[in-house]
C-alpha cells in the first residue's frame, strides 16, 4: 500500500493510524524449519548411498514412436510431458548377491529384496570403517538350487527330430525371413541361420525349439509335400515340427532365456492360425511375465551399452506386446501387460548393421537408408492407441470410472482423442509406407505398408463400431461412415497384396473378415467388388490356415440371404442380356437359401423372394427402392441390421465359434 496507509484511511482521505504489523498465516516457524531438516537429512542420506551409478537418466521420450499422441485416462486437450518421478531409479537395483539367478532376474521398488539391497547400502554408509559380509553368501544351501530340484530338468531334456534333408531346413527358414520376418522382427537372421550352420539347434534344446517354429511356420509357405504332417490335408502343414515344442518347461527355477521369449513368440504365431487359436492368449501372458522377470520392459540406465543379445530380447518382447493387443481384441479380454508398465523403446536398426562396429555393436541405422523395422516400430504405435480403445470404448463400467470416463459426452471426447491419435500416426507415415506404396509398389516396403493399412483400417472399424447401433447419438452416421470407408481401404489394400505373405498372416484375414462383415451390414450393392476382394482372400488360405476357413463359413451361414440377392444382382447387373425370359430363380449359394420361394409378379420385379428375405431386403437396401441408396443418403435414419455390427464386442468375435 502506498506510504504504508491501509485502503479504509486512503478512501476515508484520513491519517492511517492501523500500526499493528499484519500475521502471518500457516504454521509455526518451529515447525516448519523441523520439516525441512528432515527433508535435508533425508536428501543427504539419500544422495551418500552408494548407488550413483543409477543416477536420474530422463525418461523415455516418444520420439522415437513415431506419430506420439500421448492418450491420456483423463482426455486432455494436449498430451502431458512423460515424467520421471524416481520409480525407475529403484527399479534397476539388483542384488549383489553370489547366486545369478538372482543377478538375472528384475525386481521393481515394492521387492522385499529390494528393501534389503537398500538397508545393506546404508549398513555400509554408516559403518564406512568395517568390512561388512555380502547377505548373499551366507547360507548357500538357500541361495541353490538344490540336486534334487535339479534332477527332474535333467531327465526330461527333449530330443527333437528335425526337418531332413538338410535343404529343406533351410528352405523353410528362408521362407520365414522372406514371408513374415520383416514384419515380426523377432529374430535377427544373420545370428539365427549362423547358428544352425554351426548345429547350435542339436546342442540348446531351447534354440532347437525355436529352429522346429521357424520351420512350421515356414511350411505354411511351402509347396513342398514333405511339410504335411497328415497328406489329405494342408492344414496339417508344419504340425510335426510344432507339436515337438513343449510350451509349458519342465523348470521352475532357471530364469528365461532369449531363445524360450523367441519360441513363445514364434508358437503364438503358428497357433493363431489353427483350430484351437483361443490358446495363444494364454501363451502371450506367459511370454510376456517371462520378458518382465529379466526386466525387458524397463529403460536401462543412461550410458548403458547394449549387446546383441540383449536387443534380441528386446525385440521379442516388443512382438510379445502386439501379439498380446491382436489376443486381446480378438477375445474382448484385458491384456497382460500396460503401456504405463513399459519404459523402454525399439530400436530401428536394420539386421546387416547390428555387427558393423568392432568391439561392441551401435546399432545405428544409415541416416540416408529406410530401415525395414521402421514399419514395426509404427505397428507398436497403433497397438498403443488399440490398447487405449479396449480400456475405454470396451471396459466396463467400474473401469469407466477408474479413467473419469462420466458425464453425457464422455464418449464424444474418448472418440474424438482416438481419432486424433489415428490422424497424427497416419500423417507421420514415411513415404515408403503410405498407401501409394501399398496399392503400386512391390517388395519389402509394398507389403508392409498393406500390413500397416490394414491394421489402421481395421482399428478404425474397432473404435467406431460401438458407436453405429446408438441411433440417439450424434456419433451414429459419421462412425458408420467411416466404418464403411475403412472397409473398402481395407479390401483395396489387402487385395494389391493378395498373393504375399501379407494375406498368409491371420491377422490379415481377420481384417478381412471385419471389413467383409461391415460392408454386408449396409447398402452393399455399391460394394460387390470390394467383397468379391475380400471373399477371395479368405477362400485362398482357407486351405493352409484354419481361421480363414471359418471366417468364410460364418459370412456364409450369417449372410446366406445378402450373398443371394447380391450374387444375382451382379450377375444380372453385369449381364443383362444373359437373363432367360421368365427365369425368376434364386442362386443357391447356402443350406438356408429359400428353396420355394413365393411368387411377385409385376414389370419390376426382377427375382423371385420370399416373406423373410423381402423383409431382410428392405433393412438392408430401403424400402423397396431399386435407386442405390448410399450411405449418406439415409437422412439419419440407420438400417435396423446394424445391431449385428454394433453388438459384436460382446456377442460375437474371432473366438466365439472356436471348438
Amino acid at each position: 500500500m502506498p506510504n504504508n496507509r491501509c485502503t479504509n484511511c486512503l478512501a476515508m482521505q484520513t491519517e492511517c493510524r492501523h500500526t499493528l504489523p499484519r500475521k502471518k498465516r500457516g504454521p509455526k516457524n518451529p515447525y516448519v524449519e523441523e520439516l525441512e531438516g528432515r527433508i535435508r537429512m533425508m536428501s543427504e542420506l539419500l544422495q551418500s548411498k552408494m548407488i550413483h551409478r543409477y543416477r536420474s537418466w530422463p525418461g523415455p521420450t516418444r520420439s522415437a514412436r513415431p506419430g506420439s499422441h500421448i492418450l491420456s485416462p483423463v482426455l486432455p486437450t494436449t498430451a502431458a510431458p512423460y515424467k520421471n518421478d524416481g520409480d525407475e531409479f529403484y527399479d534397476h537395483i539388483i542384488l549383489d548377491t553370489s547366486t545369478e539367478s538372482l543377478k538375472q532376474r528384475f525386481f521393481g521398488a515394492s521387492s522385499s529384496l529390494t528393501l534389503v539391497k537398500e538397508t545393506y547400502e546404508l549398513k555400509k554408509v554408516l559403518m564406512k570403517d568395517q568390512n561388512i559380509p555380502n547377505p548373499g553368501i551366507q547360507r548357500s544351501e538357500f541361495w541353490t538350487t538344490q540336486p534334487w530340484e535339479r534332477a527332474s530338468e535333467e531327465q526330461r531334456i527333449p530330443k527333437y527330430s528335425f526337418p531332413e534333408p538338410p535343404s529343406l531346413l533351410f528352405s523353410l527358414v528362408s521362407l520365414y525371413f522372406d514371408k513374415i520376418g520383416h514384419l515380426f522382427p523377432v529374430l535377427h537372421a544373420p545370428t539365427f541361420k549362423r547358428s544352425i550352420i554351426e548345429g547350435l539347434h542339436y546342442r540348446d534344446h531351447q534354440f532347437g525349439a525355436t529352429v522346429l517354429l521357424v520351420c512350421a511356420i515356414g511350411s505354411r509357405y511351402s509347396t513342398d509335400p514333405r511339410v504335411l504332417h497328415n497328406p489329405d490335408s494342408e492344414l496339417s502343414c508344419g504340425w510335426q515340427w510344432f507339436e515337438q515344442v513343449q510350451m509349458v518347461r519342465q523348470s521352475i527355477f532357471d530364469p528365461p532365456s532369449l531363445y524360450e521369449l523367441q519360441y513363445y513368440c514364434l508358437a503364438i504365431l503358428y497357433n493363431i492360425g489353427t483350430t484351437s487359436p483361443a490358446a495363444a492368449w494364454t501363451l502371450v501372458s506367459v511370454g510376456i511375465r517371462f520378458a518382465q522377470e529379466l526386466g525387458i520392459h524397463r529403460r536401462k540406465p543412461e550410458g548403458h551399452r547394449w549387446t546383441a543379445d540383449e536387443e534380441q530380447k528386446k525385440r521379442a518382447f516388443w512382438v510379445l506386446v502386439t501379439l498380446d493387443r491382436l489376443t486381446a481384441s480378438f477375445l474382448g479380454r484385458s491384456s497382460a501387460i500396460c503401456d504405463e508398465e513399459n519404459s523402454e523403446d525399439f530400436s530401428e536398426c536394420d539386421d546387416e548393421y547390428w555387427e558393423n562396429s568392432y568391439p561392441e555393436p551401435t546399432f545405428q541405422q544409415p541416416p540416408d537408408k529406410p530401415s525395414i523395422i521402421t514399419a514395426f516400430v509404427y505397428y507398436l504405435r497403433l497397438c498403443e492407441i488399440l490398447a487405449f480403445a479396449l480400456r475405454t470404448l470396451y471396459s466396463i463400467k467400474k473401469s469407466k470410472l477408474s479413467f473419469g470416463l462420466v458425464g453425457e459426452n464422455w464418449r464424444q471426447r474418448t472418440v474424438a482423442e482416438l481419432d486424433s491419435a489415428m490422424n497424427e500416426w497416419i500423417s507421420s507415415l514415411p513415404e515408403h509406407l503410405r498407401s501409394e506404396s501399398a496399392t503400386r509398389g512391390e517388395g519389402i516396403f509394398a507389403q508392409q505398408s498393406a500390413f500397416l493399412h490394414g491394421a489402421f483400417s481395421n482399428l478404425q472399424i474397432l473404435i467406431h463400431r460401438p458407436q453405429i447401433h446408438r441411433t440417439n447419438s450424434s456419433l451414429a452416421l459419421p462412425s458408420l461412415v467411416i466404418c464403411m470407408n475403412a472397409a473398402r481401404s481395407c479390401a483395396n489394400v489387402l487385395d494389391c497384396q493378395k498373393n504375399t505373405g501379407v494375406t498368409s498372416l491371420p491377422h490379415a484375414q481377420y481384417w478381412a473378415f471385419v471389413a467383409c462383415g461391415t460392408l454386408l451390414s449396409v447398402d452393399s450393392r455399391r460394394d460387390l467388388d470390394n467383397i468379391e476382394k475380400l471373399m477371395n482372400i479368405l477362400k485362398a488360405r482357407e486351405s493352409r490356415f484354419a481361421g480363414a476357413g471359418r471366417f468364410m463359413r460364418v459370412i456364409f451361414e450369417s449372410f446366406t440371404q445378402v450373398f443371394d440377392l447380391l450374387t444375382e444382382l451382379k450377375r444380372r447387373y453385369k449381364h443383362p442380356e444373359s437373363e432367360p425370359a421368365g427365369d425368376t430363380s434364386l442362386l443357391n449359394l447356402g443350406p438356408n437359401a429359400p428353396q420355394n420361394p413365393a411368387s411377385t409378379s409385376g414389370p419390376d420385379s426382377s427375382f423371385v423372394v420370399d416373406e423373410n428375405t423381402e423383409i431382410l431386403l428392405q433393412q438392408i437396401f430401403g424400402s423397396g427402392s431399386n435407386q442405390d441408396v448410399g450411405v449418406m443418403d439415409t437422412d439419419g435414419q440407420l438400417p435396423h441390421d446394424l445391431s449385428i455390427l454394433g453388438a459384436a464386442p460382446s456377442n460375437f468375435n474371432y473366438y466365439e465359434w472356436v471348438g
